[in-house]
């Protein structure tokens, strides 16, 4: 069996950028963000590895995103599936493997385009760093994630595609694979030094399979 397939039980995902193309709205919301520059986290680790006590609902963001907001948005970005998302996520479904998301999009937003892009199926459970106010780099909804999916941390991977993803991942004490291709350049990604990395989600989805 592939490595990942035998060291891991539970996968945790990224949106934009990993499973999806990254649309110009979402590239400018993430430009100005400290906590997207590895530079800032690493010279203030303490403002976001400490993971936050979330109680209750998991569903209050379906709500803020109104259907004519986000009408107007897909009008503009259209986001698409990449290349190898899917044979990715049947892979890991034939192994039986648990799936998840976690991401800073809005919740709304996540679940409009998960059913658009007919991969909603795929996840046993998907959060929003926008509903539990918890934001990347800091490990809430990762943690979360686990502990709701009865999975473990040493048996748990995240797949991002950005800096913040490999730093949250590793504050929340998991191990972390990056994809290139997405948000941030692969030399960036190389450079924050994830356990496992791949030129794209289509060449994670070739090893993995």
């Amino acid at each position: 069996m592939q490595p990942l397939l035998r060291d891991f039980d539970l996968f945790i995902f990224d949106w934009d950028g990993t499973l999806s193309t990254s649309t110009l709205v979402v590239r400018l919301s993430h430009f100005f963000k400290r906590r997207y520059n590895p530079n800032y986290i690493r010279a203030h680790p303490e403002e976001f590895r400490q993971p936050k006590e979330i109680n209750g609902a998991l569903d209050a963001g379906e709500a803020k995103t109104l259907d004519f907001v986000y009408d107007i948005y897909s009008f503009f970005a259209r986001p698409r599936l990449r290349e190898g998302t899917i044979e990715l996520l049947e892979e890991l479904r034939t192994n039986k493997k648990s799936i998840a998301l976690f991401s800073d999009g809005a919740q709304g937003r996540l679940n409009r385009e998960l059913r658009r892009l007919g991969v909603e199926k795929y996840f046993d459970m998907i959060v929003s760093a926008e509903t539990i106010r918890a934001y990347k780099p800091n490990p809430t909804g990762v943690e979360l994630v686990i502990k709701r999916m009865r999975g473990t941390k040493k048996k748990s991977l995240y797949i991002g595609d950005m800096a913040i993803d490999i730093f949250m991942a590793r504050f929340a004490g998991v191990r972390v694979c990056a994809v290139g291709k997405g948000l941030d350049p692969y030399s960036k990604l190389s450079a924050c030094k994830p356990d496992y990395i791949f030129e794209s989600t289509e060449a994670l989805a070739r090893k993995i399979g």
